[in-house]
Order: structure tokens, then C-alpha cells, then sequence
């Protein structure tokens, strides 16, 4: 795959990939078809090396992000259904060698296992370099040096986020809650607390437990309508006077090829299927405002700020070469469900991956993270 195809319609890259994956199947020895057939966790993609500019390249790279208040796109433009049942595919229906968590109700589908904790462990240092910090919420800096001070991140996995946070404030008390039991377990460094809950049925501890509570990426396991329900059960459990933390993003790549519309389409269009907010981030500040609402009065959240910030993906430097990382294993993630919704092969599937990668370095594609964080006031 090159440049090519960069004008093919979305439709026509899929097509073409097919027929491309179809044609050597048949030219295959029938031996070795038959060894394809029988196995249901391919290895993947190796990683593409990165794009890793010059610093004055990475600064003009840089510059060249618009900023996101005013960017427009499609954010299902290019999406392939083949499979409609794939769509609410369920960890329960996994066949492969990955892990996954065991919450019959819970409906979200990224696996829980040391593969899928790898990604994290990127995702986390591509959003610390992008934000800066991984504490955004700078008014609580304030408080993070006392002792008397506890700390919650909800989706906390093996506590990446807990331990980076401890080794600059070493003084308050650390916990952590998620559905994926088995990770949480996990010895960490900052002695943190993890314990088994699902943020969608009501976090495990009592009210006004908390100074400060941090969440981020469930865009895909939050449904859209409960979003208010899950930022009122945040401040639930935190004091008044504490904060809490909000980073999400919104599933929509911009400068796309055929292949990323192809790939990034179908996938939101999937999301949006499955009653998820497929603009996750920039909704947090009406999804609080709602919260506070809903609250009869009492509760209301004050002194919202929004951070939104643009991140490169396979350029711009090593922030986008981490982006580009995750979003590559998030995509062979998603390998058990996503081939069977758009009607392709293993085979073809991971041939789009990679064109969407290149393409990705070539247009200069980008995504937008929303970071939100808010004082809690009870009356």
C-alpha cells in the first residue's frame, strides 16, 4: 500500500484490500491455506518506525496543528458495515488467547491483560508529555503536599497513573478502582489501595471520601446517557472543597487518507451503535453541567476548566510516535470484532492497519484530548 491509493474513496481502499487478500489466498499453496485457516490470533503488525523530525521540524510540525475550537469533520465519513451483529460483540465472545474482564454488564471490550496494560503504560507517557503534567488540575496541587489528602483513580489498571503522581507527592493516600480485578492486585509503588467496582453501578466507597478523583479514556465503556450519572457519582465520593479530573477524547481523526477513514470511521460509527459518545471530551463540560443539575441542589460543580490539546499521530516527535504506538495496539486490540464488522480478512485487516499508520505520517493526522476538572460544592 502507498501513495497510490491516496485518492481511492474509503469504500474503494476497502474493495481493493479484499480483492488484494482474496487474490493471494487463491495463489497460496493449499497447504499453507489451510494452516491460516486455523488460526484465530494471527501474530501482529510489527510497529512502523516512526517519524522522529528534527527539533526545528518538530516545531514547525507543531505549529501546523489548527486549533481544535475551529476544526470540522465527519466523524463516521467512510465507515464499512458488513457484520451488524460484530457490532455488539462482547469480551464474553472472545475466542482468542487475550484477557479480558469478567463484568457480564459492563460493555466495555478492550482486553485486561499484560498486552493490553503495555498500551496503557504509552498511552499514559504520551499524555503526560502532552499535558504536561499528569496532575492538569492545577488548583489542587495546593493540597497533594498534606497528608490528610486521599487520592482515587477510577480505571486505575495497574496504577500507572497512582505511581507517576507518587513520585512527585509522596504525602497523601493512594486508591484505586476498576473492573479488571486482576490487574489492580498488582504491587505498586505508591501503595495504593485497589480495589474490584464498576463506576456505571456505584463506586465502593462511602460519600465525601475523597480530595481528589481522576478518571480518563472510557469513552468506550460509558454510554452516552450516563455520563452525567457517572461525573455525579465522582463527586459523590469527593469532599466538598476537592476536585475532580476528567481526560477523554473525541473519536475523530483529522487530515485523513482513505484507509484512516475507512478504519476510524467504522469504528465510531460502532461506538455510536453502541450507544456510546463518540465526542467524549468535548462533552464533559455540558455532561457536568447536567450533573450539577440533576443534583436537586446538593451539589454543584464550580470553577470548571477545559484543556483541550491537538496530538499528532507518527509525527511531530516522540509525542506523536507514542500516539501512533497506541493507536496501532488499540486497533490489534480490537482485532477480534473489528475484521468481522467490516467484512475482511485477518489478513486484510492488518494490511489497513498499517496503510492507515503510514498514512497517518504522511497527512499529518491528528487527534484532540479534552482534559476537564471541577471543585465540588455539597450544601
Amino acid at each position: 500500500m502507498g501513495n497510490d491509493f491516496s485518492k481511492l474513496s474509503p469504500k474503494e481502499f476497502i474493495h481493493t484490500i479484499r480483492t488484494r487478500s482474496q487474490r493471494k489466498t487463491q495463489e497460496t499453496p493449499s497447504k499453507t491455506v489451510k494452516a491460516e485457516s486455523v488460526t484465530s490470533n494471527p501474530t501482529p503488525t510489527p510497529t512502523p518506525t516512526p517519524i522522529t523530525p528534527t527539533a526545528a521540524a518538530a516545531a514547525a510540525a507543531a505549529a501546523a496543528l489548527p486549533a481544535p475550537s475551529v476544526i470540522q469533520a465527519s466523524e463516521t465519513d467512510g465507515a464499512v458495515f458488513n457484520d451488524e451483529d460484530a457490532v455488539f460483540w462482547h469480551p464474553s465472545q472472545d475466542d482468542s488467547n487475550r484477557e479480558y474482564h469478567n463484568v457480564d454488564s459492563s460493555s466495555y471490550f478492550l482486553p485486561s491483560d499484560m498486552q493490553e496494560q503495555t498500551r496503557l503504560d504509552l498511552q499514559h507517557h504520551m499524555l503526560v508529555m502532552l499535558f504536561k503534567d499528569p496532575i492538569i488540575c492545577t488548583p489542587v496541587k495546593e493540597i497533594m503536599t498534606k497528608k490528610s489528602t486521599k487520592v482515587l483513580d477510577v480505571g486505575c489498571a495497574m496504577g500507572t497513573w497512582l505511581d507517576t503522581v507518587y513520585r512527585t507527592y509522596l504525602n497523601p493516600e493512594y486508591h484505586g478502582v476498576d473492573i479488571a480485578d486482576e490487574l489492580n492486585q498488582w504491587e505498586k509503588m505508591s501503595m495504593a489501595k485497589c480495589v474490584f467496582g464498576n463506576v456505571l453501578e456505584g463506586l465502593p466507597y462511602e460519600d465525601n471520601a475523597f480530595n481528589f478523583v481522576h478518571q480518563r479514556l472510557l469513552f468506550t465503556g460509558v454510554p452516552k446517557a450516563k455520563w452525567p450519572a457517572v461525573i455525579a457519582e465522582l463527586a459523590r465520593v469527593t469532599k466538598s472543597g476537592g476536585w475532580i479530573q476528567l481526560l477523554e477524547y473525541d473519536v475523530v481523526t483529522y487530515r485523513q487518507g482513505p484507509a484512516s477513514k475507512a478504519l476510524g470511521g467504522t469504528f465510531a460509527a460502532m461506538l455510536d451503535k453502541r450507544g456510546m459518545d463518540i465526542h467524549a471530551g468535548s462533552n464533559l463540560v455540558p455532561h457536568m453541567n447536567e450533573a450539577s443539575n440533576n443534583s436537586g441542589g446538593s451539589m454543584r460543580l464550580t470553577n470548571i476548566t477545559q484543556k483541550t490539546v491537538s496530538c499528532p499521530i507518527g509525527w511531530g516527535g516522540k509525542v506523536g510516535e507514542l500516539f501512533a504506538q497506541d493507536s496501532e495496539k488499540a486497533l490489534q486490540s480490537m482485532k477480534a470484532f473489528l475484521p468481522k464488522i467490516m467484512g475482511l480478512t485477518n489478513e486484510a485487516y492488518d494490511a489497513l492497519v498499517k496503510e492507515n499508520m503510514a498514512e497517518c505520517g504522511r497527512n499529518q493526522s491528528f487527534g484532540n484530548f479534552t482534559c476537564v476538572y471541577a471543585q465540588v460544592v455539597k450544601n
